[in-house]
């Protein structure tokens, strides 16, 4: 997990955000290798195992799946990932081309629930977990796997920042204040076009790690 993404992470559990405090046990870079995520509101504990972040060990994943060269070019340039500031969320089988996408762009990547095999580093940070456990506004793009739930769908979008784009296979419904901006027989690509302002929550002092 890229250390300066723990600021963008969230305790899943239904109480207000809270930030998640790191307990770094083995390091490599900027990169958390092995620790500890607790959150302050409820005291939940989160491993660190192999710069992956467990909410939810049981969290369903694909097997492995073999990187594409297109599929990663589309992801690239439909989400446009140009900039090294910007994040971008890859669910399920997405998170299988996350390599090559890093090769085509500089942006960071989150993958929630990827595949079997895929690893943590360089630029991809991985989380198990049954929705996004992501703050609201803190992604710069979007990718939905067909597996997404309704929560993870839920969360996905309201991790989602205003004028950012989410794609998705075109079994997957268009969420409400998005524009459609292109589909075809596979997939629809979309822009959040507004978005209900929440009233941010007192954030508790954080601790130095």
């Amino acid at each position: 997990m890229f250390i300066p993404l723990v600021d963008s992470l969230r305790c899943p559990r239904p109480h207000a955000e809270t930030w998640l405090v790191a307990s770094i046990d083995r390091a490599e870079d900027r990169d958390i290798v092995e620790g500890v995520l607790g959150c302050p509101s409820c005291l939940a504990e989160y491993s660190i195992r192999d710069g992956v972040v467990y909410f939810n060990a049981e969290a369903a994943r694909s097997p492995f799946l073999e990187p594409d060269e297109m599929e990663a070019t589309r992801l690239a340039a439909a989400l446009e990932l140009i900039e090294g500031r910007m994040t971008a969320v890859l669910h399920g089988d997405w998170g299988a081309h996350a390599q090559l996408v890093r090769s085509m762009s500089p942006a960071q990547l989150i993958l929630v629930n990827p595949p079997d095999g895929v690893v943590s580093g360089d630029g991809i940070s991985i989380v198990i977990s049954d929705t996004a456990p992501l703050a609201q506004s803190s992604a710069d793009g979007v990718a939905v796997d067909t597996t997404a739930s309704e929560a993870m769908i839920a969360s996905l979008d309201a991790a989602l920042a205003r004028g950012r784009h989410m794609l998705a296979p075109v079994a997957v419904p268009l969420p409400p204040n998005y524009v459609e901006i292109a589909r075809d027989d596979d997939l629809w690509v979309a822009r959040l076009d507004s978005k209900v302002t929440v009233s941010a929550p007192v954030m508790p002092t954080r601790r130095k790690t």
